[in-house]
């Protein structure tokens, strides 16, 4: 089994880094943890109250991130990929919009994209995205970007694990203000967190993980990692 080195995976506390996140490990995690599954086994779920972590299969799960990959792209990362305007639609937009009521409940169309072959390739696009952000535009100009956007139980705790870039707004508690970097850190964390269901969801089927992840980013919480049962901190706006 492959081990994770985890000291390339942490938003680094020195700001004098500049470090930004090595978005090739998804891919590479990803495609080893669904490599060789069958139908089955990719499709199971359980829609038990209980049983939160299998609400989602495996299937979804992959679906999910390749579709928060190309939809933080273009949202946060827009005005960097295409300056002009010129934007692709290699999914439609407007039914994937970012949101708990989106068309396709934060996944790819399922009509469109379902063999686990097309959400890689998806996931590729997306990530060959953010990989030219981040090779591709200096330290400084991801600190400049900034967005406000509302509380929620989710960015209570996700703040608990990076060293800057997001803060509580001092003239509403409500809103929650973070810079683009932050939240690049935040994008890469949050595919590791689906993998490592991904793991939790084989384990359940007695399969075996493909690599050994270690707890960085949110990981080191004990929802995403699986130390609690308890359903993970809300992202229903406070």
């Amino acid at each position: 089994m492959a081990r994770v080195d985890p000291s390339v995976l942490e938003m680094p506390a020195d700001d004098a880094a500049g470090t930004m996140p090595y978005f090739s490990h998804i891919d590479l995690w990803l495609r080893a943890e669904v490599d060789g599954l069958s139908d089955a086994q990719i499709d199971l779920d359980d829609q038990s109250p209980d049983r939160e972590l299998m609400w989602w299969s495996i299937r979804r799960q992959v679906s999910h991130i390749a579709w928060v990959s190309l939809i933080f792209a273009k949202r946060r990362c827009g005005m960097l990929l295409w300056p002009d305007g010129d934007i692709p639609e290699p999914i439609v937009w407007a039914e994937h919009h970012q949101g708990r009521n989106n068309k396709h409940g934060l996944r790819l169309d399922p009509e469109l994209f379902w063999d686990v072959p097309d959400l890689l390739d998806k996931l590729d696009l997306g990530l060959s995205w953010m990989r030219y952000v981040v090779a591709s535009h200096p330290i400084e100009t991801f600190r400049e970007m900034v967005e406000s956007r509302h509380s929620t139980l989710f960015w209570d705790d996700a703040i608990t694990v990076l060293p800057r870039g997001a803060w509580h707004d001092p003239d509403d508690e409500r809103m929650i203000v973070n810079t683009l970097e932050c939240a690049i850190w935040m994008l890469f964390y949050e595919m590791a967190s689906h993998i490592r269901s991904i793991q939790r969801i084989k384990e359940i089927q007695g399969l075996p993980s493909a690599i050994e992840l270690t707890r960085f980013g949110y990981l080191r919480l004990p929802h995403y990692w699986g130390e609690t049962d308890a359903p993970a901190p809300s992202i229903t706006k406070l």
